[in-house]
């Protein structure tokens, strides 16, 4: 048997990193920095025999060699280093592990140990904590610079990865990119995709570099394909650019732009647009909100919202709420907060967004100050305060072909008196007297719209009186080792409102905008009755919380004045306004049931229903359904199911049924893949529904498909990847 030695060598010499398996470069690449020659750090290398040549300044190693670094360790069955050119090579089952995960096999390296560079052939390994790679050759400029020939790369395990990058020339930037030419995507090694040339994010963090594109298949859009590029401007803002080609329609380029440069300050921009060739329209879209916290509890928020006149939303949006909706709103506002009062300036647009309409609305400006109710010093009366000017325009015709603009400056001052009255120790009576003072700088003549009036004034003053109790309530001590308790409150009651009769001609002058116009005289009572369910547990800390579980509440008004008003014969009087019931209750975590309904009692039918069932039998599958009645008008049945049936897997389906029409407005698929502990995921979803543009009904048909190659641009899917229509429990 051949003896082994146990020979530890410190070699010290100029290096500036450990011998590696990278091995100098003889055309001297150019390196990205010019590292100065640093002090000599000791080499450690053990092996089955080591012989040092005194002429040539020569160390050789063979058997078992190890050498080690700081960090780093090469294992090989022959090495050769150069003490004075720092120069080495190492032959047989060369292996290289880093600290930083990085573990790479090769058959023979070339390595300089003063230059950080060098070269190493049939290559295969792991670069950093997920990065696989494999080559012909792999050259070494740096201690995270490298260049790859005929290499693939990848982030998943195996000898039959699930996907990998194979590229002819690739440029590798660890903690930053890939850049490779000829190169080609695979799936389970079958080709997928040519690329002549591309970019790859490297990088577990924030970092510029194209994510995976999204294609798309629908038949009014045609085929889709999107690329994205994201780009990591700073450590407080990113921006995503992409350009989707729609091959009906056109190209339309999106850009976002994210910001957050404080904890106080955040906001977001995204802007599109597009040609549209199958129909020689022009749809654009911006969208813009600020959020921002000043000092002295002060706050800035702003919205822009802004489309073209053939609503993009309509058309294009994917969230129901976005194309069913009626209006654009833009506004910014600033508001400044003290204990017992809030000051805002605020200024708004709005604009319809329906079809064959043009209605607007603009607040330029509105400032509005109100003071919350407080006791008046030492007495038993408490003050509080509404005062608000408003700068409107409107449009008063609706046909988007004709103008008619209305501009009327209104201040409104609205401050009121009260004080709570204890009957009993189970009964309160709250009277509230308000004087009311508004000033319209015109109005419209009663006889016609067209014709404007001078500016006038509206005084009135308001009583209100709110009577409640007796409240009734009962705990149960449902014991258990949290100390469960129930308490159940009955509330009753009753209050009543007086308006005196306002001035008619004031009144039919006015233009009804909001809530402060459509003050009309009022002499009506309200009654309800209250019941809750309230659940307390005592916490480990020795605290205890409260929640509702159950509440339940059925009210009615009830006019005088519509009692005793002098209709015109044969019209009948209806004092009593519809009953309405309103459930919401959450008795267990797996169930969730909420009803809400009115009810004509003239007409002896219901009016309204609107209920909301949800199960959740167990955290991986939950099913919402709802359904939204109005007579006569509209009945809509909306459902949502959603199932993750297995690890990393998730089903969601969501449908909108019309029930008037008996059609589904819209129906929505979505199967989305995430496994952490991957190296992929993908989210598919499919989307039948209706769209009505300019009175043109088309039904449409879309398939959406992203793809997520993980620590390649993207490190998982968001809940944005199914957001369409879908509601969880």
């Amino acid at each position: 048997m051949i003896p082994v030695f146990r020979l530890a060598l410190i070699l010290l010499i100029a290096i500036t990193s450990a011998p590696e398996v990278f091995a100098e470069n003889k055309q001297n690449p150019a390196s990205p920095t010019t590292t100065q020659k640093p002090e000599d750090k000791p080499i450690n290398i053990t092996a089955d025999h080591v012989a040092q040549d005194g002429k040539s300044d020569r160390v050789k190693a063979w058997g078992n060699v190890v050498i080690q670094f700081e960090d780093r360790i090469l294992r090989a069955d022959k090495v050769m280093i150069d003490n004075k050119t720092g120069i080495g090579e190492a032959k047989g089952h060369v292996i290289l592990t880093q600290e930083d995960g990085t573990r790479i096999k090769s058959e023979r390296s070339r390595f300089n140990m003063k230059t950080h560079k060098g070269v190493a052939h049939e290559v295969i390994g792991r670069v950093g904590p997920q990065h696989y790679i494999k080559g012909k050759e792999i050259k070494r400029f740096s201690k995270t610079h490298f260049e790859l020939t005929e290499s693939s790369i990848t982030t998943c395990e195996g000898k039959l990865p699930a996907w990998l990058f194979q590229a002819k020339k690739m440029d590798l930037v660890l903690g930053d990119r890939a850049l490779f030419t000829g190169a080609v995507f695979k799936v389970k090694n079958i080709p997928i995709l040519y690329l002549p040339i591309g970019y790859l994010p490297i990088n577990r963090e924030r970092k510029s570099g194209f994510l995976m594109p999204k294609f798309g298949l629908s038949n009014t859009d045609g085929f889709n394909i999107t690329p994205i590029y994201y780009w990591a401007i700073n450590q407080w803002s990113d921006a995503t650019v992409s350009v989707q080609y729609l091959e009906k329609r056109g190209v339309r380029p999106e850009i976002e732009y994210r910001y957050s440069p404080s904890k106080t300050t955040v906001g977001e921009f995204k802007g599109t647009y597009l040609q549209d060739k199958s129909t020689d329209g022009t749809f654009w879209k911006v969208d813009w909100t600020h959020d921002q916290r000043l000092p002295e509890n002060t706050r800035l928020k702003g919205k822009l919202d802004l489309e073209s006149s053939d609503s993009f939303n309509k058309t294009f949006a994917d969230n129901t709420s976005l194309r069913t909706r009626r209006n654009s709103d833009s506004f910014a506002s600033l508001t400044k907060s003290w204990s017992n009062s809030t000051l805002d300036f605020l200024t708004r647009y709005r604009d319809s967004t329906e079809d064959g309409r043009d209605d607007t609305l603009a607040q330029l400006p509105e400032i509005t100050y109100q003071h919350q109710r407080q006791a008046i010093g030492n007495s038993s009366f408490f003050f509080n305060q509404d005062t608000s000017f408003t700068s409107y325009l409107i449009d008063l015709n609706t046909d988007p072909i004709v103008d008619d603009d209305f501009q009327v400056h209104r201040f409104d001052f609205h401050p009121q008196i009260s004080r709570p009255i204890r009957i009993a120790p189970w009964m309160a009576l709250t009277p509230t007297v308000g004087l009311r003072e508004t000033i319209y700088s015109q109005g419209i003549s009663p006889n016609s719209t067209n014709q404007r009036t001078r500016s006038f004034t509206r005084e009135l003053f308001d009583v209100n009186a709110i009577l409640e109790g007796p409240k009734i309530n009962k705990i149960f001590n449902l014991g258990g080792e949290r100390g469960k308790k129930l308490k159940h409150v009955i509330e009753p009651r009753l209050s009543y409102d007086f308006i005196p009769a306002i001035d008619e001609k004031d009144r039919d002058q006015i233009r009804r905008i909001d809530a402060v116009d459509s003050v009309d005289s009022t002499s009506k009572i309200t009654y309800s009755l209250t019941q809750r369910l309230l659940e307390k547990v005592s916490l480990q800390d020795g605290s205890s919380q409260t929640r509702e579980k159950l509440r339940f509440e059925v009210s009615q008004s009830y006019d005088f004045r519509e009692a005793t008003s002098a209709n015109p014969p044969g019209t009948e009087r209806k004092p009593f306004q519809e009953i309405r019931f309103d459930f919401d209750s959450h008795l267990f975590e797996a169930l969730l049931f909420n009803i809400d309904s009115t009810f004509d009692v003239y007409d002896n039918a219901v009016k309204t229903v609107n209920w909301e069932i949800g199960i959740k039998p167990v955290s991986t599958v939950s099913l919402l359904v709802e359904r939204r009645f109005t007579r006569n008008l509209s009945t809509f049945l909306y459902g949502s199911l959603y199932w993750a049936f297995k690890e990393g897997w998730q089903f969601q389906a969501t449908t909108r049924f019309d029930e008037l029409t008996e059609t589904f407005r819209e129906n929505d698929f979505s199967l989305l893949y995430d496994d952490p502990c991957m190296c992929w995921g993908f989210a598919f979803d499919f989307i039948k529904r209706d769209i009505i543009t300019n009175g043109t009904r088309t039904d449409e048909t879309k398939f959406l498909f992203t793809l997520t190659l993980r620590g390649i641009g993207t490190e998982k899917f968001g809940e944005k990847a199914i957001d369409h229509i879908h509601r969880r429990f």
